[in-house]
């Protein structure tokens, strides 16, 4: 279960390395073959299903998003003819849709689905999971996966490339987990928060010479990827571009609380204030405990990534129901930490009860009067988060009790 810094020296070793790697993902998938297929086809399905019975919005908003950079057009402005909502990504996320904007509709966005299903699966197998644990992680991430394909979100497909830059930064493969990490950021800005790993002693000070590559070839990946647009536009276009998103971005940023910690403040209080104090609170807390236990071993360098996803979304003011896939996954390998079976499953049930059942249409009468109004998808985060940073302290310390454990347990 441990990942290997192994890091390849030579053309031979590089090969060998790349080689056992693939054969380690295969024999991995061809175990759990029936659950990955299913998760594949269930993707098409709901894919394909969704295509040709609803409006597929989000994919009409990332498929025009190409065709108005290459004309010139601002991204970053309602075009209520095509789509109904504001394109927020990144200039690179355009041009990183031509493949597929190419394509008729219901192709291109079945395509864009089973990507994220591909990722999110490849990601389970790259982390260091038992079989039990990868179909733990499934299971409670499923609901969420669900909501998010039918929506044709970008979520699924961030959480997993999250999720590998922490594979490859435990490897040393600086060239993978700088595009993970980058690729992340061009999806949606916070996920240039992963980046806060580096805090922890085994991939910085420790370590100057990785450090030094890692930040190299994160900047050398940073360039590329912003000045990709650059093979289908102008100069003056492509500034143009970044302007009006960075536009957008600081418009947006006064906008709203979501299903976060601020959210959950204002349904109590229906005072108005600003997000920023919570915001850096919440960093402070993150890199307070990355910097306090930064000699932490494997098993909380794993879970100081799961802090970081929890972080996604309870300081997050842009919160809404399909982002919490970002939590979900996150917290299905947090539950394998815990060897108590009456929390671990307590924490399932209240979990999967707050952020799944409650938002089904079992319960869509109180959804928008209750739910939505008091943010309740949050609650079990305001929980998990700080539980998690102790149990990074935990890990540090080498210190256990009876309800935690500092290595993953299966379910």
């Amino acid at each position: 279960m441990r990942l290997s810094p192994l890091l390849p020296v030579n053309t031979w070793d590089e090969f060998w390395f790349v080689y056992l790697k693939m054969q380690e993902t295969l024999e991995a998938f061809k175990r759990l073959k029936k659950t990955f297929l299913f998760l594949i086809l269930l993707s098409a399905s709901l894919s394909l299903f969704t295509a040709f019975k609803a409006h597929m919005n989000n994919w009409l908003i990332f498929r025009a998003a190409f065709d108005h950079l290459i004309d010139g057009t601002s991204l970053y402005v309602l075009y209520p003819e095509e789509h109904h909502d504001l394109f927020k990504y990144s200039p690179t996320f355009a041009m990183l849709m031509a493949p597929l904007a190419i394509l008729p509709h219901w192709l291109g966005a079945t395509l864009w689905n089973l990507l994220g299903a591909l990722l999110f699966i490849f990601a389970l197998i790259k982390l260091p999971l038992t079989d039990s644990q990868r179909q733990g992680v499934f299971w409670i991430s499923l609901p969420e996966f669900i909501g998010s394909t039918q929506g044709f979100q970008s979520n699924i497909h961030l959480v997993s490339l999250l999720m590998l830059f922490w594979v490859y930064l435990e490897n040393g493969q600086t060239l993978k987990s700088s595009l993970s990490v980058l690729c992340s950021f061009f999806i949606k800005v916070f996920g240039i928060i992963a980046g806060s790993l580096f805090v922890f002693s085994h991939y910085s000070w420790r370590r100057p010479r990785f450090l030094f590559k890692n930040i190299f070839m994160l900047l050398t990946v940073a360039l590329f990827l912003t000045f990709l647009p650059i093979l289908v536009v102008g100069w003056d276009s492509l500034v143009f571009q970044y302007q009006e998103w960075l536009r957008l971005l600081k418009m947006d940023a006064a906008q709203s609380h979501g299903f976060s910690l601020m959210g959950v403040v204002y349904s109590l209080t229906g005072l108005p204030f600003s997000n920023l104090p919570f915001q850096i609170f919440g960093a402070i807390s993150l890199l307070g405990t990355f910097a306090a236990f930064r000699n932490s071993p494997q098993s909380g360098r794993l879970l100081g990534l799961i802090a970081i996803c929890y972080f996604m979304v309870v300081f997050n003011h842009k919160s809404e129901s399909p982002t919490f896939i970002i939590a979900m996954m996150a917290f299905g390998i947090h539950v394998t930490f815990f060897t108590n079976k009456k929390i671990r499953w307590f924490l399932i049930i209240l979990t999967l009860t707050c952020v799944s059942v409650l938002y089904s249409d079992l319960f869509k009468a109180y959804k928008q009067s209750v739910f939505d109004v008091y943010a309740v998808k949050v609650w079990p985060f305001l929980l998990l988060y700080p539980l998690c940073l102790i149990q990074i302290g935990l890990t540090s310390n080498r210190q256990k009790k009876p309800s935690l454990n500092t290595e993953p347990q299966s379910l």
